[in-house]
């Protein structure tokens, strides 16, 4: 089990799957890649230039409540790209070993509504998707939730997010579950929703404090830490680059001034990664925070 310390908050990891990567898919300049290969080896960068795009979600608890960030794809959903289709993996046995149950769940944070973002928020009972925590409030952005609603006028669907919103938010939505905020909400004392669109119009971030320690789950904002040393790195498509662009070079800024572990979507161990400023240019050092 993997832990991260943020103060006195111990989070744990629950992994859905993992898919191996090449850096290729993000950049083709050989000098930028050696210039950071000592800090991104040998697991966010290994000898051959690959390394594992992780689908994971996080759990901890903080004032009494237990937050679960992005709950990965589900189990049973058809999907065009074939790792995601039909799944059948131990997810919530791996939750279970982490030491929580699905009843436990008291927030459920999605951090955008892409697929592999909100899939256990439902889970298939006598033929139809029910919420997988019952006990829980799903904090969804409003832009969100209107961006992949195919009901609304002017809808734009992507292939990879077909039918994600009848079978992974409608149900949620139905049930009377979802705490909708638009862009910002403050959870209590140590949770703070941040805007951070680009990836999605209504991406966010979970700003986590607590006892002067400070975590950032950032989603999407990035799939590989090299997009952090030149955010205008893209990787795939997005709803606005030129937002997601800016929202990694605030993400730098936030994380510096807080002395923040980043803890993106999709990193392999050690799953995090600190930033400071030196002369005003950002040092990034992998690390849990431990």
């Amino acid at each position: 089990m993997t832990i991260l310390r943020v103060g006195p908050v111990e989070i744990a990891r629950v992994e859905e799957l993992r898919i191996p990567n090449t850096i290729s898919y993000f950049t083709s300049d050989e000098t930028l890649i050696e210039r950071n290969r000592s800090w991104l080896a040998p697991h966010f960068l290994n000898e051959d230039n690959r390394f594992d795009l992780v689908f994971q979600s996080f759990v901890f608890e903080v004032e009494g409540r237990v937050v679960l960030v992005d709950p990965c794809t589900g189990n049973g959903k058809p999907h065009p790209v074939p790792q995601f289709d039909m799944l059948d993996v131990p997810w919530l046995e791996r939750l279970d070993a982490a030491g929580y149950r699905r009843e436990d769940i008291d927030i459920v944070m999605c951090t955008h509504l892409h697929h592999d973002h909100c899939g256990w928020n439902t889970m298939l009972r006598d033929g139809r998707w029910v919420p997988t925590f019952p006990n829980a409030r799903y904090v969804m952005c409003r832009t969100e939730i209107e961006r992949w609603d195919p009901r609304r006028p002017g809808h734009h669907p992507v292939s990879y997010n077909v039918d994600v919103f009848e079978r992974s938010v409608l149900p949620v939505i139905e049930a009377g579950l979802v705490e909708v905020h638009d862009g910002s909400l403050h959870l209590g004392e140590c949770l703070e929703v941040l805007p951070a669109p680009g990836h999605t119009l209504g991406h966010c971030w979970l700003q986590v404090m607590a006892d002067d320690a400070c975590a950032l789950f950032s989603g999407d904002t990035f799939h590989h830490p090299l997009q952090l040393v030149d955010p205008t790195m893209q990787f795939g498509g997005g709803d606005d680059l030129a937002l997601a662009t800016a929202s990694r070079q605030r993400l730098i800024e936030l994380a510096a001034l807080r002395d923040a572990l980043i803890i993106p979507a999709h990193l392999p161990w050690p799953h995090g990664l600190k930033v400071r400023l030196e002369h005003g240019h950002p040092v990034f050092t992998a690390g849990s925070g431990t």
